[in-house]
């Protein structure tokens, strides 16, 4: 593996690296995102947080908001296999936003980059979202913390920005963290939010959790697959468990 680009900026070492085409962001060795432009798919934790979109069947173009953008890996899955009218990307650091349209091609015109602190973004923001997509983290000891605790306030104001029957999607890096959000054992979230998929891949900790109000359940997620011409074809890079909550 290569540095293509690296550079310390405020106390904090971003590197950009590659293993022959795929590109790696790492933000003081810890990993934040990839991209390969001759893969559709990084047959990884990424992959985790598009796939609960195919089961947000619409006949008109999402509006996405993802908080936590990094390189914009799950950007470019969202707008390879779905119809987005609109992705809007919250984040904090504008270094990754400079990597992401640098060296990860996020440009297009649909992709709107927003440098801002998510959770007071989403507290002032008006519009309204078919999917949000929470990948917030930040690093505390080389180690990825989550930024918003996925507590009941946090659900509110995310299901404030939800059209209905709209869908978040949350990334975990341990299994005790991803049973500890709000829908899980608060009944007044529960009653918002009483659908959740659980999502693992192998070889990563990481655990993905998809809630909505409008029932959920693993046939969907790979009846979606089967019908998307792409991702069918593309199916044995799929690396994936999905279960019901």
């Amino acid at each position: 593996m290569a540095i293509l680009w690296q550079e310390t900026r405020d106390g904090t070492l971003y590197q950009v690296r590659n293993a022959g085409k795929t590109l790696r962001l790492y933000t003081d060795n810890v990993l934040h995102s990839q991209y390969n432009p001759d893969k559709k798919l990084t047959g990884s934790v990424w992959d985790l947080l598009f796939l609960p979109a195919l089961a947000k069947k619409s006949d008109k173009p999402l509006r996405i908001l993802v908080l936590g953008v990094g390189g914009g890996a799950v950007i470019h899955m969202l707008n390879e296999f779905l119809n987005c009218e609109k992705i809007t990307g919250i984040e904090l650091n504008p270094t990754h936003i400079e990597i992401a349209q640098k060296f990860f091609s996020l440009s297009s015109s649909n992709i709107e980059l927003v440098e801002a602190d998510a959770i007071s973004w989403v507290e002032n923001c008006k519009e309204k979202f078919d999917i949000i997509i929470d990948d917030l983290f930040y690093e505390e000891d080389d180690e990825p913390i989550k930024v918003a605790p996925p507590n009941a306030t946090w659900f509110y104001n995310l299901y404030s920005l939800l059209k209905p029957n709209g869908l978040v999607i949350m990334n975990f890096v341990a299994r005790h963290t991803a049973m500890a959000a709000a829908p899980l054992y608060d009944d007044y979230v529960a009653k918002l939010l009483p659908n959740t998929l659980h999502f693992t891949t192998p070889h990563y900790d990481n655990h993905v959790l998809a809630f909505s109000k409008k029932e959920l359940n693993v046939k969907s997620i790979r009846k979606a697959i089967d019908q998307h011409e792409d991702l069918r074809n593309l199916k044995k890079h799929l690396r994936f468990s999905c279960r019901t909550l």
